[in-house]
């Protein structure tokens, strides 16, 4: 410990900013101009440093898109009520959900990526992490689903992986672009987001 800061907390602080400057400088430049040099230089550390943090361009990049998730969910688990009817704890996590990305997505996301070409290659190098994301998410989220399903109020003729796979088709159909195409705000687009899912998985 030295001063009013331990290590890690200074380490945090530093990883903090070092995606705020990656995120600034993808959206001047894009992916492929991007280098971990200018990262390093305008950030005030040595690129070996900023190994030490991130291994790759594409290490950064998940982590602005995908690095809260763990706390998300675990802030989320605690936020909704298990007092609440079923159907209502899975309308939440569903509106929540939705909000986080699109606050997000206001910023960075999958959706300005691939609108430059460069998500595929993304993608491809980052596979076994998205698997992860995906893992989390569906730990959290099935278990819900089978309960609604045995209590009758989830389409039972749908597997729960299928009834997952919709929710990201819903994620990946809202974007900040529906935003600025529609004039609706963030909490109005989860909102429709949500009506959209919850129609879909009702029996």
């Amino acid at each position: 410990m030295t001063g009013p800061f331990s290590r890690k907390q200074i380490q945090q602080q530093r990883e903090a900013y070092i995606l705020e400057v990656t995120e600034a400088i993808i959206k001047e430049k894009g992916y492929y101009d991007m280098s971990m040099d200018e990262i390093a230089s305008r950030v005030g550390i040595t690129k070996v440093t900023l190994y030490r943090h991130f291994k790759s361009k594409e290490d950064l990049i998940f982590h602005l898109l995908f690095g809260d998730l763990p706390s998300f969910l675990q802030n989320l688990e605690k936020e909704i009520s298990t007092d609440l009817p079923l159907i209502e704890q899975i309308e939440s996590f569903i509106y929540r959900s939705l909000l986080n990305f699109l606050r997000k997505n206001s910023s960075l996301s999958l959706s300005f990526l691939s609108s430059l070409g460069e998500l595929p290659i993304f993608l491809k190098s980052k596979q076994k992490e998205l698997q992860q994301v995906e893992d989390t998410i569906a730990d959290y989220f099935i278990p819900l689903l089978k309960e609604g399903q045995s209590e009758g109020i989830i389409d039972s003729a749908v597997p729960p992986s299928v009834l997952l796979g919709t929710f990201s088709g819903i994620v990946s159909s809202v974007s900040f672009q529906q935003i600025k195409d529609n004039d609706l705000s963030e909490q109005e687009l989860a909102e429709i987001g949500t009506r959209l899912y919850m129609k879909a998985i009702r029996s």
